[in-house]
């Protein structure tokens, strides 16, 4: 692997902002990739002529969001499991209660699975993602989620570096990778 020379000086807050065009690719990967790939459900033909049928979807269309799909993957399997866990838990879209989501909004995530750092985590998806909402409504229930008080600050701003470091290195991941096969 080549060495990438680190940033010298002071770092301003918008070199910490995600880029657009990496924000845009994870939300796409995580959020919608699925349906673009044709994998959708059956919805849309049980409606019949009901169905608004102005978009259709190509097998190219299919043939391209599966090569971005993979192109994404590779680049996600390339950072640390950890990194790839904190950008899994920003661009997942959840049903997290409106006060959490409202003082973290992409942190969410982040911060209910910082939060749950004591708790017994399972190993299957499904599963944390119960122990995850748990956390995240008991965080509302309790009167944690204070925006002026210091132990929320502490853990958003934890949370916040962590989506930083795992933003920066997908997108240090993505640009080499992309340099060495010129896609």
């Amino acid at each position: 692997m080549r060495h990438v020379p680190k940033p010298s000086g002071p770092r301003f807050v918008a070199d910490l902002r995600p880029r657009i065009v990496v924000d845009d690719e994870l939300d796409w990967f995580f959020n919608r990739a699925e349906g673009d790939m044709g994998l959708t459900s059956n919805y849309r033909a049980c409606l019949g002529r009901l169905a608004d049928d102005d978009y259709r979807r190509t097998a190219e269309d299919a043939a391209e969001a599966a090569h971005r799909h993979r192109r994404i993957r590779l680049w996600l399997k390339a950072i640390p499991d950890s990194d790839a866990g904190v950008l899994q838990a920003a661009y997942e879209l959840r049903e997290w209660p409106i006060p959490l989501f409202d003082a973290l909004g992409r942190l969410t995530g982040v911060y209910v699975r910082m939060a749950c750092a004591l708790d017994p985590w399972p190993a299957d998806r499904a599963s944390q993602q119960v122990v995850e909402m748990a956390r995240a409504e008991w965080l509302v229930a309790s009167g944690a989620v204070r925006p002026r008080d210091p132990a929320f600050a502490v853990l958003r701003r934890q949370a916040e570096v962590r989506f930083v470091r795992a933003h920066q290195a997908y997108a240090l991941a993505r640009s080499i990778l992309r340099g060495r096969r010129g896609s």
